[in-house]
C-alpha cells in the first residue's frame, strides 16, 4: 500500500509539473466521457415515462378513444390505429353508442383536421387541433406559452411556426383560405412537436374533423380488447403504465421496425471502445515523454513493479480528473443546451433528469479505462532498456513479427464475427466484432508504418521525414494514430446508418424527394374527364424551381376514377397478396409467404405522386415524353420506352410481372383482368407502369383526371409551396414529396455532430500530443541548420501522416461495422412478412471523403498554428 501511495504523490507531482501535457491527456478522457455523459442525461430527460407520454396524447384523462370501424378491430397496445378484423356488421358509430359502451365515462371531445391559411408568401398548409383548453382533463396537450386559449369558434391560438409563417401577432387576425377570420388569442406548443404549423381553438370551429374522445375511466387490456370488438380503438394510460405480454398481445401484428436501440446500443459501444483507446493512446504517449524519468527510477534500484506501478498510478490519477471533468462538463452541456437540443429533436424534455446511475457508471469506467489503457504503457516502460533510455536514444524500431501476426489474426477473427452476427442479427456480436477489429488494426498499426516509411522514398523531404520518423518513433505515433481511428469510426458509422436510411425512405417514393404535385381539391372520385387548365401548369412553372413538368390521368371504371396496377401471371402470383386473398394474411399465411418465393418483396408500401400510398403498385396515364423521368430510365431506355408507348404498349419497371409480353391490367373495383402488350425497362424498388390515353381507351377505359406532376431542380422552399397554392385559388392541392425523418433519425443527427466534434478534437489532441513528444527533434533540426519553414513544414507533415492514417483506418472499420449492422437488420427483415424496405448498403461518399481529408487538414492546420519557428533549447538528458 505503501507503494502505491508513493506511486500516487509522483503520478500527481508530475501531473502538475507538466501542466500542459498532463491538459492534453485528460482531455483526450475527457472529451469522450464529456459527450456520453451528455448523450445520457438528454436520453434520459427525452425519454417520456409512461404517465408523460400519456399527458401529451390524453391531458389528465384516464384514456383517448376513436370509433373508426363498424366491425371488430385489432389494435397495438400503445397506438390509437387500427387494422380491421372481420365484416363491418356492427352499428353505425357515434357518441351516443360509445356512452353505451363506456357507462358513466366522461367524454370529452377532441378534433383535428387541415385546412389552408392565408401566409406572408402566399397560401399554406396548417394543422387544426380543436380542444377544450378551460377542462383540466386537457391540460398538457398543448402548452399556452403567451396570452390565453381560445374560448369561442372566432379565436384561435397558433404555434410559433404557424406565426412566422402568418406574420400574425397576439390581438391580430389570421385568414383562412375561403375568407374566414379569426382573432389571434395565444402562442401555443405541442410539446412533442414543436415545429408543426398548428392552430388551436374549440371544437365545433371547423366542420368535418377527425373526432375522438378522452374517458374519464380507467381501462386495462383486456377492457380495451373488448371494445376492440365493437370497432372501438383505445389507448389507455394504465396500459402505458403497464404494458401487456408478448402473448396477451394481438399476435397478428408485428413489432415496430424502428431501429433506435439497437443503433444506440452499437453507438454507446462504440463510444466506450473510443474512451479506451483515446486514453490508453494518451497515456503511452505521457509514458514515452516520461521514459528517461523511468529510467531513473530503475537506475537508482527500483524494480520494474515500481516502475509499472507509477506508469499506472498516471492512469488513476488523470482518469480521475477526466472522469470528474467529463462528468461536470457534458452535464453542464446538457442543461445548458437543453433550449438548442430541444428544438433539434422538435420536442421538449419530458423532464430534466439526469441518469445518476449512468453518471456513475462513466466516472468509473473514466477511471477504470484509465488504470486499464496504463497497462500497456505500464509493461513497456518496464522492459525498457535502461541505458538506451537514460542515452536518449530511440531503443528497437522494429515491430515485432509476433504482433503484426496476432493483429491480422484478430482483424480476421473480427471480420468472421462481425459476418456471422450479422447473419444471426446480434447486435453485440457486430459490437464484439468490432472491438476485436480495432485491437487487430491497432497491434498492426506499427508495422504499418515501417511499411509506409520504406514506400514513401519518393515523397517530398518533409512528408519523407514524417514519415521515417512516425516509423521509427512507432511507441509515439502508433497510439496518436489509433486515437484518431477511435474517434473516425464512431462519426462515420452514424454516418452510414443515417444516409442508408435516408435513402431506404426515399426508395419507398416512385418519384423523387422534391417532386411537386398537384391535385384538383374536389374528391378523386368525382374527378372530371377534362384535362387540367394550362393555368395550373404556368402557376407550377412561375413559382417552383420546374425542369419538367406532365399531366398524369387515371383509368376511369364505371364513370369514377379507379385504381389500377399490373398484376403477375397466376403462375407467379404470391398466393397471399391481398389481390388474392382480398383479405389480410392470418400468421399461418405469413409465415407459408415466407418460404414462396412468388411473395418476395409482396405487401411492401410505396408513395406515389406524393399522396398515395399502396403495396399492389401503380399505373398512370401520361404522354410518352413523361417516361423517362418517371421510371428514372437512362436516354437509351427512355427513347425505346417511347416508342413502345406510342406503339400502344404499356411501359412496366417489373419485368417479373409480364409473361410473353403482355400484361394484366387489374382494378381495385372490378374482379375482371384486362391483358394488354408490354415492354419492360429496368426494373425498379416502387412498381409503376405507363400508357397513353390512346392505350387506355383502345383497352376499353375512359381516363380521368389526376395530377400535374413537376420534376424540380431543387427541393421547394415553402414559401415557394405557399406561393403556388396562393396562385391556385384554392381549387388545387399542392403536395411536395419531402424527406421523413424519424426521432431515431433526429437523435442520430445529433450524435453525429457531437462525434464530428469529437474526432476533430481527437484528432488535434492526439497530433498535438506526438508533436509534443518529437520537439526535440526540431529542435536538433534547428541546430543543424534548418530553416523555420522547414520545420514547421515538418510539424504539418508529421500531423498529417497521424491523422489521415488514423482516418483511413477508422473510415474503414467505421464503414464496415455500420454495414455490419444494417445487414443484420436486412435479415431480421427477410423473417418477417410482408416484408419491410431493406436498408440499403450504400456509402456515403461525402462523409467518407470528410474524414479522409478534413480531419487531416485540421490536425495540419492546428500544427501549424501552434509550431512555433522559433523553438527554446531543450534541456540535455
Amino acid at each position: 500500500m505503501n507503494g502505491w501511495r508513493a506511486a500516487l504523490r509522483i503520478a500527481w507531482r508530475e501531473a502538475r509539473r507538466s501542466r500542459g501535457r498532463s491538459a492534453l491527456v485528460v482531455a483526450m478522457i475527457l472529451i469522450p466521457v464529456a459527450a456520453l455523459t451528455f448523450a445520457a442525461v438528454v436520453h434520459d430527460s427525452t425519454e417520456l415515462t409512461p404517465d408523460e407520454d400519456a399527458t401529451r396524447l390524453m391531458g389528465a384523462s384516464e384514456a383517448m378513444v376513436r370509433w373508426p370501424h363498424r366491425g371488430p378491430v385489432i389494435q397495438q397496445p400503445d397506438q390509437l390505429f387500427a387494422v380491421p378484423d372481420g365484416e363491418s356488421t356492427g352499428p353505425e358509430p357515434s357518441e351516443d353508442g360509445l356512452r353505451a359502451l363506456l357507462p358513466g365515462a366522461e367524454l370529452i371531445p377532441l378534433e383535428s383536421t387541415g385546412v389552408n391559411i392565408r401566409t406572408t408568401a402566399g397560401v399554406g398548409r396548417a394543422g387544426v387541433r380543436m380542444v377544450d383548453m378551460t377542462n383540466p382533463l386537457t391540460q398538457g396537450i398543448v402548452t399556452v406559452l403567451e396570452g390565453r386559449a381560445a374560448t369561442g369558434t372566432t379565436e384561435v391560438a397558433l404555434s410559433r411556426t404557424a406565426m412566422d409563417r402568418t406574420g400574425a401577432r397576439i390581438g391580430g387576425t389570421i385568414t383562412t383560405e375561403d375568407g374566414r377570420v379569426f382573432t389571434v388569442v395565444g402562442l401555443v406548443e405541442e410539446p412533442g412537436a414543436l415545429e408543426n404549423t398548428t392552430i388551436v381553438t374549440v371544437p365545433g370551429a371547423f366542420p368535418g374533423a377527425d373526432r375522438i374522445w378522452l374517458v374519464t375511466t380507467p381501462l386495462n387490456w383486456a377492457e380495451v380488447k373488448e371494445l376492440n370488438k365493437s370497432g372501438v380503438v383505445a389507448l389507455s394510460r394504465a396500459v402505458l403504465r403497464d404494458p401487456p405480454s408478448a402473448a396477451e398481445r394481438y399476435t397478428q401484428l408485428g413489432e415496430s421496425e424502428e431501429l433506435r436501440t439497437e443503433v444506440l446500443v452499437l453507438i454507446a459501444g462504440l463510444a466506450v471502445l473510443e474512451v479506451a483507446l483515446l486514453a490508453g493512446s494518451a497515456l503511452a504517449v505521457g509514458a514515452r515523454r516520461r521514459k528517461r524519468d523511468l529510467a531513473l527510477v530503475a537506475a537508482v534500484g527500483g524494480a520494474p513493479s515500481h516502475v509499472r506501478r507509477i506508469v499506472l498510478a498516471d492512469g488513476v490519477v488523470l482518469g480521475a480528473v477526466a472522469a470528474l471533468g467529463g462528468v461536470a462538463l457534458g452535464t453542464l452541456a446538457a442543461v445548458a443546451g437543453r433550449p438548442v437540443i430541444e428544438w433539434a429533436l422538435e420536442e421538449r424534455f419530458g423532464a430534466q433528469r439526469f441518469y445518476p446511475e449512468a453518471l456513475a457508471a462513466l466516472g468509473l469506467l473514466a477511471v477504470v479505462t484509465g488504470v486499464l489503457a496504463a497497462v500497456v504503457p505500464a509493461w513497456i516502460s518496464a522492459r525498457q532498456d535502461v541505458v538506451t533510455a537514460l542515452a536518449g536514444r530511440r531503443g528497437i524500431t522494429r515491430s515485432r513479427r509476433r504482433w503484426l501476426v496476432l493483429g491480422l489474426a484478430l482483424v480476421a477473427a473480427g471480420v468472421a464475427i462481425g459476418a456471422f452476427s450479422a447473419l444471426q442479427v446480434e447486435v453485440v456480436g457486430i459490437l464484439v466484432a468490432l472491438i476485436v477489429t480495432e485491437v487487430g488494426l491497432v497491434l498492426c498499426t506499427p508495422a504499418l508504418l515501417g511499411l509506409l516509411a520504406r514506400a514513401g522514398r519518393r515523397l517530398p523531404v518533409a512528408l519523407r521525414m514524417a514519415l521515417r520518423d512516425a516509423s521509427r518513433n512507432r511507441t509515439a505515433a502508433a497510439p496518436a494514430i489509433s486515437a484518431v481511428m477511435a474517434a473516425v469510426i464512431g462519426a462515420v458509422a452514424v454516418s452510414v446508418v443515417l444516409t442508408s436510411q435516408a435513402e431506404q425512405a426515399a426508395g419507398q417514393l416512385a418519384g423523387s424527394i422534391g417532386d411537386v404535385s398537384v391535385y384538383p381539391r374536389d374528391d378523386l372520385a368525382k374527378a372530371g374527364t377534362t384535362a387540367i387548365p394550362p393555368s395550373v401548369a404556368t402557376a407550377v412553372r412561375d413559382t417552383m424551381p420546374t425542369a419538367e413538368l406532365h399531366e398524369i390521368k387515371l383509368l376511369s371504371c364505371d364513370g369514377r376514377a379507379c385504381m389500377a396496377h399490373v398484376r403477375p401471371p397466376a403462375a407467379r402470383q404470391c398466393p397471399y397478396s391481398l389481390d388474392v386473398l382480398r383479405r389480410e394474411p392470418t400468421e399461418a399465411e405469413e409465415r407459408a409467404a415466407l418460404q414462396d418465393r412468388r411473395c418476395d418483396g409482396e405487401g411492401r408500401a410505396h408513395r406515389y405522386f406524393g399522396a398515395f400510398t399502396t403495396t399492389t403498385g401503380f399505373l398512370a396515364v401520361t404522354t410518352p415524353d413523361a417516361v423517362g423521368t418517371l421510371l428514372r430510365l437512362s436516354p437509351a431506355d427512355a427513347a425505346q420506352a417511347q416508342t413502345a408507348m406510342r406503339e400502344g404498349k404499356v411501359v412496366v419497371n417489373t419485368p417479373d410481372r409480364l409473361e410473353n409480353g403482355t400484361a394484366l391490367i387489374a382494378t381495385r373495383m372490378q374482379s375482371a383482368t384486362t391483358t394488354a402488350p408490354a415492354h419492360a425497362v429496368p426494373a425498379a424498388t416502387a412498381p409503376l407502369a405507363l400508357m397513353t390515353e390512346d392505350t387506355a381507351r383502345a383497352l376499353g377505359f375512359p381516363v380521368t383526371s389526376f395530377t400535374l406532376y413537376a420534376k424540380t431542380t431543387r427541393m421547394p422552399t415553402t414559401a415557394e409551396q405557399d406561393a403556388l397554392t396562393a396562385a391556385l385559388g384554392g381549387e388545387y392541392e399542392v403536395h411536395v414529396d419531402r424527406p421523413t425523418e424519424t426521432a431515431t433519425q433526429r437523435y442520430l443527427g445529433v450524435l453525429a455532430l457531437v462525434a464530428g466534434l469529437i474526432t476533430l478534437a481527437a484528432a488535434a489532441l492526439a497530433t498535438g500530443l506526438a508533436a509534443a513528444d518529437g520537439r526535440r527533434d526540431l529542435t536538433t533540426l534547428a541546430a543543424v541548420g534548418a530553416t523555420p519553414a522547414l520545420r514547421k513544414l515538418l510539424s504539418l507533415s508529421q500531423a498529417g501522416v497521424i491523422a489521415g492514417i488514423g482516418g483511413v483506418l477508422g473510415t474503414t472499420a467505421g464503414v464496415g461495422s455500420a454495414l455490419a449492422l444494417l445487414a443484420a437488420f436486412n435479415v431480421g427483415y427477410a423473417s418477417r412478412w410482408p416484408q419491410q424496405p431493406l436498408n440499403p448498403l450504400t456509402i456515403p461518399w461525402p462523409n467518407v471523403l470528410t474524414s479522409l481529408l478534413v480531419v487531416p487538414a485540421v490536425a495540419m492546420l492546428g500544427a501549424a498554428l501552434f509550431t512555433r519557428s522559433r523553438l527554446p533549447v531543450e534541456r540535455r538528458e
